[in-house]
């Protein structure tokens, strides 16, 4: 929806006019761009740096500047006019923007995931500097996607110096969806008593559905204690992400043929976990590389897991089953 601005504003865009129209989104705030910015805002037609300058600030995620009508150096997919002088309206580089943390968090918040090369920029900074900016920029926005990036950056930067600023934070968790980011910084910045415990006090309070969608958050601790916590909260319907989350918990062959032994829901929860650990399908899992831990000889895997068959021969289970013995070499000893 558009509307016209009474107060005194510069353009989120250009940064250069007064800002004259809001247009709403689904986001916290509205763009704030002039009359020239918004034609081009409206017909997919930014130039790189005017993009940059509203992802920078409402994230690139967020309608008439995401992926599908730009790329992360801000050039548009799908304008319906020319662009005017594009060449001069460039969005800043890594390069330009590696010394200066405030456009570095600007640069990160606007790229599609945070890759190697910008958190080794971040590590680059010093740690004092880095948390003046991120505690900054956490207070002053409200936007919980942006948080999540800030959250990612003091994943990847400040480890122990960010304990308080992780810890003040978590006082702001508000929706499920943020426990994914709570969970990267709070495995980097908190003790492992202290990070595991509010992720797993945060997955209790949620609803089952919920709780099955951002599970995954335990993954980033790699520990077996996320596969008690799968023993006591395991529900229906089982679904792979069960076995995902176990594949990247340390999971062993000794829990695997005690899960077996118990039967459903957690025998299927085993076998997804080692069809997860031959197989991983997503790219967290194929980054990680589980491994099973204690592996057992092919002649007692294969008894194990035709024995279990015997008891369920459900198509499912015969399924993955003849899966694993097929694909057995990972999942056994030499």
């Amino acid at each position: 929806m558009k509307r016209q601005i009474n107060m005194v504003t510069t353009c989120e865009a250009c940064e250069a006019a007064s800002a004259e129209i809001e247009e709403d989104y689904d986001g916290p705030s509205p763009f704030r761009v002039c009359a020239a910015c918004h034609n081009r805002l409206v017909n997919l037609s930014l130039r790189p740096r005017e993009w940059f300058n509203l992802a920078k600030r409402h994230g690139w995620w967020q309608f008439l500047l995401h992926d599908d009508f730009y790329g992360e150096d801000g050039t548009a997919y799908q304008p319906k006019f020319d662009l005017v002088d594009p060449e001069s309206n460039r969005a800043p580089t890594l390069q330009q923007v590696a010394n200066d943390p405030d456009a570095l968090l600007d640069y990160t918040i606007t790229r599609w995931q945070l890759r190697p090369e910008v958190a080794e920029a971040w590590q680059m900074l010093n740690h004092a500097t880095v948390l003046e900016t991120l505690q900054r920029r956490y207070a002053q926005t409200r936007d919980i996607d942006i948080q999540a990036v800030v959250l990612e950056v003091a994943a990847h930067s400040l480890g122990e110096h960010g304990q308080r600023f992780v810890s003040v934070a978590w006082n702001d968790f508000r929706k499920p969806r943020q426990l994914g980011a709570f969970a990267q910084a709070s495995v980097a910045c908190l003790t492992f008593e202290d990070g595991f415990g509010r992720v797993v006090a945060a997955l209790s309070s949620m609803a089952e559905k919920d709780r099955r969608n951002c599970m995954y958050a335990l993954s980033y601790f790699h520990r077996a204690e996320t596969l008690d916590w799968i023993e006591s909260n395991v529900f229906s319907p089982v679904t792979e992400d069960w076995g995902r989350l176990a594949a990247a918990s340390q999971f062993d062959w000794d829990r695997a043929v005690a899960w077996l032994a118990r039967g459903r829901l957690l025998s299927l929860v085993a076998l997804d976990a080692l069809a997860a650990i031959v197989r991983p399908q997503t790219p967290f899992l194929r980054e990680f590389s589980p491994e099973l831990a204690n592996k057992p000889s092919l002649a007692t895997f294969d008894a194990v897991l035709t024995e279990y068959m015997e008891r369920d021969p459900a198509p499912r289970i015969k399924m993955t089953i003849r899966f694993l013995t097929e694909n057995a070499q990972p999942l056994c000893s030499s």
